[in-house]
């Protein structure tokens, strides 16, 4: 049944075990601007020539550039969302695939914070701590007991991260109320995509009024305190619409000028004491 149930799948097994061994390089390339999308795509590509292998240009270039997009989690997971991109991209049409990209969005968050709480900060450090010990007393193995320990771990996750992602979102999204689940899934991910972009702004985008008026005899109106009143962190939001409409007019070219404009008008309204 195993064998016959795969055969329906776009990936046999064996290209998935390719695929596995070509995505240990996902954390070898990486940019300031779109985090590890460079990785990402290169780990999807053997999918996504074979998907859209008979299919017009303008579909696989969309394809592409949907896995460029931004980024960044735990690279253990990843594995996890390369699995579960694949799955979609296989049982969604192309007007559906807006999934794909706010799943991305919404899952990358909270597994980078799993991956980097249990697998790093946790086990890495007890694999360290383990390996410095025994170096310490004199032993070479060390360093070896290391990685042993950390791959013991980190390589079953990731193996079955990826096969499972695919293998049971493919079944799962071949069932017959698919068309059902894809939406309620595709209303879901659009939500928590939204809250995790909320919560990103508010924690990553730092824009503060060092503005102050004297109103008479101890009474100064303070610009920040007031907008904190109205709407607290409206200012980040303001630059954060502005980029995302700049953006959106070039259609995501001029990236650079972008953040060399951000420094430059940024450095002068600190020292106008316009911003703190």
């Amino acid at each position: 049944m195993e064998k016959e149930r795969n055969t329906d799948n776009l990936m046999s097994k064996k290209e998935l075990k390719k695929m596995f061994w070509r995505a240990q390089t996902l954390g070898v390339s990486g940019n300031a601007e779109r985090g590890g999308n460079l990785g990402y795509l290169y780990s999807m590509l053997p999918f996504l020539k074979k998907k859209y292998k008979d299919a017009p240009k303008e579909e696989r270039s969309a394809a592409m550039t949907r896995h460029l997009e931004y980024m960044v989690t735990h690279h253990v997971p990843t594995f996890l969302l390369l699995g579960t991109s694949m799955a979609l991209e296989e049982k969604t049409a192309e007007t559906e695939k807006s999934i794909v990209r706010n799943t991305k969005v919404s899952l990358m968050g909270p597994l980078a914070g799993l991956g980097d709480s249990i697998l790093s900060y946790t086990w890495l450090a007890i694999c360290g701590s383990v390996g410095a010990s025994l170096a310490m007393n004199g032993s070479m193995i060390g360093p070896l007991v290391m990685l042993f320990m950390i791959n013991a771990v980190w390589m079953p996750l990731k193996y079955f991260g990826l096969t499972l992602g695919y293998e049971k979102g493919v079944e799962l999204l071949s069932s017959p109320n698919s068309k059902n689940l894809i939406g309620r899934f595709s209303n879901a991910a659009n939500a928590m995509g939204t809250i995790v972009v909320g919560a990103l702004v508010v924690s990553n985008v730092k824009v503060n009024s060092g503005l102050e008026f004297t109103l008479g005899k101890d009474n100064v109106l303070n610009i920040q305190e007031m907008l904190d009143k109205i709407l607290p962190n409206l200012l980040p939001i303001l630059v954060t619409f502005g980029c995302y409409y700049y953006l959106k007019k070039m259609n995501g070219r001029y990236v650079v000028p972008l953040i060399i404009g951000l420094l430059v008008v940024g450095t002068l309204l600190y020292m106008g004491g316009i911003i703190a």
